[in-house]
């Protein structure tokens, strides 16, 4: 019980017996960036909720205030947060993909059709189940009075909770509108993800059979056309089909080659691609997409660098009802190239194979799922508030007393640039960590069985011959 409670990390130096070793694989690294993306999820989020300064373009501070070195271009990609979002949507689409793609290049299209079957009938646990259960808890902490304001009863309570569950949690028919659902607004990527899944199986299943010059044009045609139609998320999925194909191809055309670190595989780059030309291009690359990233959520058109690709952004993006439109056309093209050049830049592979890396990958998904409640919880405690003067005369209607300064707020302040960095930095070091011990419990506790859970549901539901087919309903006529 006591090694459940405690980080995995920490439950390994205690218990090495029990040690769970995991080996590296090709796409490795694309494991690495997406949890390193989840982190960065976590610390816009934090940044938003606790030091809102900090968010505009640098120099742009509405109230003219200096700006603080972490508001600079490249650095603020650190709690940009949107583009990661995308990132996670071009990875899936990858990984979903590589399975199903690698049988076709082996000619097993039985073998394609299963894993996409397998895939899809999977795919409702392994992503609704951990949010159900999360919410779940999040109402229940509601209850105790641990999170916001509790509705009347408990009934009240959990009935609120189903139709936030039912019709914005579960609920793919949106396709790629935000439903900002109840008990965690964070998790309005999950029916998108849903939906854009059974997209990509689809797609997958009906280029299956054709030749594979065919398959990738159209698959860029769809693309193209997704994108045209202002389809951001359609277009994230289909992009990550064809960087894995793009992948295999260039894996297939690789002799593999085992390094110094047996658990690590890489194919080996042909001449051309390992020159510095080729590196320089992809550095270039990852360097423009990581600029792009850093897009705020506001004034784009008067920050510097960034105006110049809000200006060139075509329609139907330029001219949406979403102010935040110009941008996800942008975070979608960023996040496609951010993956392909990642997977082309060797040292860049390195250190998302790494073991900081790799361990962020596994919890990843827990990261995003229980970022939003624990913050929620820890906060206002360690952040704290400024001093907040009176408002109004003490006899007055509306009289409100002075606040005293709290927490990390207390300690630092924050007037000057430095001072609310240093705030920043010091409220990251504690709640990180706080963040981080909860998602690895509810990845081995939750995240993980309900992977299990899916394939046993699946295993006991499988049609295996004559004895595991049986009558059935049949319709009198």
């Amino acid at each position: 019980m006591l090694r459940s409670l405690v980080p995995s990390f920490v439950a390994d130096a205690v218990w090495p017996e029990h040690r769970t070793t995991y080996k590296l694989h090709l796409t490795s690294y694309l494991d690495g960036l997406r949890g390193i993306a989840s982190i960065i999820v976590f610390i816009c989020h934090y940044t938003e909720d606790n030091h809102p300064s900090l968010i505009p373009s640098y120099g742009l501070n509405p109230d003219g205030s200096p700006s603080s070195w972490l508001q600079l271009p490249f650095i603020r990609i650190i709690f940009s947060g949107r583009p990661m979002v995308h990132i996670f949507f071009v990875i899936s689409g990858f990984v979903l993909s590589h399975k199903p793609l690698k049988a076709i290049h082996s000619r097993d299209l039985s073998g394609c059709f299963t894993i996409l079957s397998s895939s899809a009938f999977r795919r409702p646990i392994r992503l609704f189940g951990p949010c159900i259960v999360s919410t779940f808890l999040i109402m229940l902490m509601i209850q105790l009075g641990w999170l916001y304001a509790p509705l009347p009863t408990l009934t009240e309570q959990f009935w609120a909770w189903k139709n936030a569950v039912f019709h914005s949690i579960t609920w793919p028919w949106a396709w790629d509108f935000d439903l900002r659902p109840g008990y965690d607004i964070h998790l309005w990527t999950i029916p998108i993800e849903f939906a854009h899944s059974m997209l990509l199986f689809l797609v997958i299943l009906m280029l299956s059979r054709v030749r594979q010059l065919v398959r990738q044009g159209l698959t860029v045609c769809l693309a193209v056309y997704f994108l045209c139609c202002g389809k951001w998320a359609a277009f994230e999925f289909i992009a990550g089909l064809f960087l894995a194909e793009c992948h295999l191809l260039q894996s297939s055309s690789s002799k593999l080659w085992e390094s110094s670190d047996p658990t690590t595989i890489y194919p080996h780059p042909p001449p051309l691609l390992g020159s510095l030309a080729w590196t320089t291009l992809h550095s270039l690359i990852l360097l423009t997409a990581l600029f792009i990233g850093g897009w705020p959520n506001f004034a784009a058109d008067l920050t510097p660098g960034i105006r110049f690709f809000h200006f060139l952004t075509p329609e139907p993006f330029f001219s949406a009802m979403d102010p935040l439109a110009p941008q996800k056309f942008w975070f979608a093209l960023s996040a496609a190239f951010t993956v392909y050049s990642v997977g082309c830049l060797p040292s860049i592979r390195r250190l998302l194979e790494g073991p900081v890396a790799q361990y962020c990958g596994r919890v990843s998904y827990a990261v995003y799922i229980v970022h939003g409640p624990t913050l929620a919880i820890f906060q206002g405690f360690v952040v704290g508030h400024p001093f907040m003067p009176s408002q109004g005369e003490p006899e007055g209607l509306g009289y409100v007393p002075a606040r005293p300064a709290s927490g990390i707020r207390a300690m630092v302040g924050g007037d000057s640039p430095v001072q609310r960095t240093v705030a920043w930095a010091m409220g990251l070091a504690v709640l990180a960590p706080v963040v981080v011990w909860a998602a690895d419990v509810f990845w081995r506790l939750v995240d993980n069985p309900m992977i299990a859970l899916g394939r046993r549901v699946e295993q006991a539901c499988l049609d295996e011959g004559e004895e595991g087919r049986g009558r059935g309903f049949v319709l009198a006529g």
